[in-house]
């Protein structure tokens, strides 16, 4: 996919199946995360503590208030390890992007808004049994990553901020093993040591994400295109990414017998 400004979407797994299941879902992937390497209850919470702070340097964000540790971990309980403040926030919203070759946007004058498609890939999962009766967002997303890496020429290493799906707070620490920001099993150390968060090595999520800005369902893919190209432009506030040079945006959706798919974007400054 070649061009300038470009756009990608995805199929929020809630609006498919309707979002009394996902809790149950997410909640088990992040068991089974904590089972094999030993992922705390507080570090999933930590993913909310973050993107909520995020989310109040964020004019766009639905919800705009610090949400401390401990009022995370005492929130409701829905599905054991996700409570209430660990679930994505369902919104109404929009979003669009303009898509333009080189010689267009030239043509119009555009180069100091322009950012530049360096991968635009789509997967599915690979298949495996499990799928009929319990989806697994983490295989579809690690090959996308893999195709976008490579079509984009670059790893893991060189992205400097993410906009991904953090539909709930286990999500988002399973996907930085996904992504190839960190190796399987140092997720937790990721969101211990603030390398995720504004200032850190690769900050996730800068816009409040979907737990905090909110999920607008089938406007959450543009919405994450739309977040990194304004870091990549050098106009996000108070919440810019210094430096910010590439960025990537994931979104997954999926829901049980169905598979699922993912799609990355790979963003450059031109």
């Amino acid at each position: 996919m070649a061009g300038l400004l470009g756009g990608g979407g995805g199929v929020s797994p809630e609006g498919l199946v309707g979002s009394y299941t996902m809790p149950a879902m997410f909640a088990h992937i992040g068991m089974e995360h904590s089972k094999r390497y030993g992922t705390t209850f507080a570090q999933f919470a930590q993913v909310s503590v973050k993107n909520h702070h995020h989310s109040t340097l964020n004019p766009k964000s639905m919800y705009r208030v610090e949400t401390p540790l401990e009022e995370v971990m005492g929130a409701e309980m829905i599905a054991w390890p996700l409570t209430k403040l660990m679930c994505s926030v369902n919104v109404d919203g929009s979003a669009a992007a303009v898509l333009m070759s080189e010689k267009k946007v030239r043509e119009r004058g555009l180069m100091d808004r322009a950012v530049r498609i360096r991968a635009s890939e789509m997967s599915s999962n690979p298949f495996e049994d499990r799928q009929m009766a319990m989806p697994d967002f983490s295989g579809a997303t690690r090959v996308a990553a893999a195709n976008a890496y490579e079509q984009a020429g670059i790893g893991p290493e060189e992205v400097n901020l993410v906009e991904l799906h953090d539909c709930f707070a286990t999500a988002e620490l399973v996907h930085y093993e996904n992504l190839g920001l960190c190796a399987f099993g140092d997720a937790g150390k990721l969101i211990d040591d603030g390398t995720t968060a504004l200032g850190g090595r690769v900050p996730v999520n800068v816009s409040g994400g979907l737990l905090s800005k909110g999920h607008p369902l089938g406007a959450t893919g543009i919405a994450n295109i739309y977040e990194v190209s304004t870091h990549l432009r050098g106009k996000a506030g108070e919440r810019q990414v210094e430096g910010a040079r590439i960025g990537l945006t994931h979104v997954v959706g999926g829901g049980p017998g169905m598979g699922t798919a993912c799609a990355i974007h790979v963003l450059e400054k031109v």
